[in-house]
């Protein structure tokens, strides 16, 4: 596949394959957000700026640096898709699924102002066929902004999304809205030491459960021992403050006040291949008697190959610990993913993309008097298979045809489900 500075039709391809999330998706949102549109400035900075980059991550429509308007400074970039899927084995309540044709259309507008900012929002309109499931609009919007200055790298980004989508760790329709704050900052010591500085502010708000406000500082310094090659380490500290009902009568979950150290590390094997990793500890402290400590081990994978040129393989896996905002009656929910993606293009012009995922969600509480709920409360593993083939179609426009199968297994009665979802999606950006 092309590198940092390919087409952007053939980036806005890989957008629309892996755009089409199933209705029953674990431990996201369900049916999330289209990506937001990333100006060329932006995402040509991103990815040049990290030599780990193998190939670009997909996810994100690449648009035309010209635009459909220009005014000074000002940059124009509308984008719409249009998704129809077929799906089986929907909750719309624990223990009661549906089968449901349901529609997505997502008409959106990202503005580039100057060279250092970016502004996005996307409505979606999604419609279902059966009345179980109300049809509603989600919102997502974005203001992004880089710059450079002597030796500091500067970063801004505000993100909110707000969705009534159906989700699988409620097993429900569920009303929520999320707001990401962050701000970055790296420094280069010398030709070897660089540090990074990182404040952000994340507020979960899901209806009939639990919201949750995380404050958390993170820093860190890196050594290159070549360009293809560096290490190093990163510390934090953060408080999330709860409220809502914890599900047991006069009790509810406190707040935490967590800190995590991880080792990082990054090699370019050679110019096909790239491995980045961490691993560490997080520490959760809850701020209420009768309570113990959580300490739960942390981890991240990145793997890139490309060994033809048409051919990508990429690897990931992570794991997270943070509040429960789903299931009331766990102080802490730890998150453990794994997928592996292939992409491989076809005739040219046509491009087949297959994943395979598996999620591991443990809600745990920490409650140690009286024994209410100790230890685990709920676990749900989570297999999924997906597929997609499509190609891009003049020069800012795409189609795909998708296939998702997901196995969700919970140990809570009403929360287990399973299905198929076959999709179709068309997509265009200016």
């Amino acid at each position: 596949m092309p590198g940092p500075g390919a087409k952007s039709n053939v980036i806005l391809f890989f957008a629309g394959a892996l755009f089409t999330q199933p209705l029953w998706a674990g431990s996201v949102i369900i049916n999330q957000a289209p990506p937001v549109a990333t100006s060329p400035v932006v995402a040509q900075e991103d990815a040049q700026s990290n030599p780990m980059n193998v190939f670009l991550p997909a996810g994100f429509l690449s648009l035309d640096p010209e635009g459909l308007f220009q005014y000074s400074g000002v940059t124009l970039h509308p984008h719409v898709s249009y998704v129809v899927q077929d799906s089986t084995g929907i909750n719309y309540a624990p223990g009661n699924n549906v089968s449901v044709v349901s529609q997505e259309f997502s008409p959106g507008l990202t503005a580039d102002l100057g060279r250092h900012w970016t502004v996005d929002y996307t409505p979606t309109f999604n419609f279902f066929s059966v009345s179980e499931l109300k049809s509603y609009v989600d919102q997502s919007g974005s203001i992004n902004g880089v710059t450079h200055y002597e030796d500091w790298d500067l970063s801004f980004s505000q993100t909110l999304n707000s969705s009534s989508d159906p989700v699988a760790q409620t097993a429900a329709q569920t009303d929520q809205q999320a707001y990401a704050t962050t701000l970055s900052a790296g420094y280069a010591f010398n030709d070897h030491w660089e540090g990074s500085f990182q404040l952000s502010q994340d507020i979960n708000l899901v209806s009939g459960f639990q919201n949750s406000y995380t404050w958390q500082t993170t820093d860190g310094a890196t050594y290159s021992f070549s360009p293809t090659l560096n290490a190093g380490f990163s510390m934090g500290a953060g408080y999330t403050a709860v409220s809502g009902s914890s599900g047991v009568p006069g009790q509810s979950n406190p707040d935490i006040v967590n800190e995590l150290f991880q080792l990082t590390g990054g090699w370019r094997i050679t110019h096909k291949t790239s491995i980045q990793a961490s691993v560490g500890l997080s520490d959760q402290q809850y701020l209420a008697a009768g309570y113990g400590d959580s300490l739960s081990p942390i981890f991240g994978l990145t793997l890139q190959w490309q060994p033809f040129k048409d051919t990508q393989v990429s690897l990931s896996g992570n794991r997270t610990t943070g509040a429960s905002d789903y299931y009331v009656q766990a102080q802490s929910m730890d998150a453990t993913t794994v997928g592996l993606t292939l992409s491989q293009q076809l005739l040219v012009k046509y491009n087949l993309v297959l994943g395979v995922d598996y999620t591991r969600d443990d809600y745990t509480s920490a409650i140690l008097s009286q024994n209410i709920f100790p230890g685990n409360v709920r676990t749900d593993n989570m297999y999924s298979f997906n597929a997609s083939f499509g190609r891009s179609f003049f020069k800012n426009g795409s189609w795909s045809i998708t296939y998702s199968y997901q196995n969700i297994v919970s140990s809570l009665a009403g929360f287990s489900q399973h299905g198929n979802q076959i999709g179709f999606q068309i997509a265009w950006s200016y």
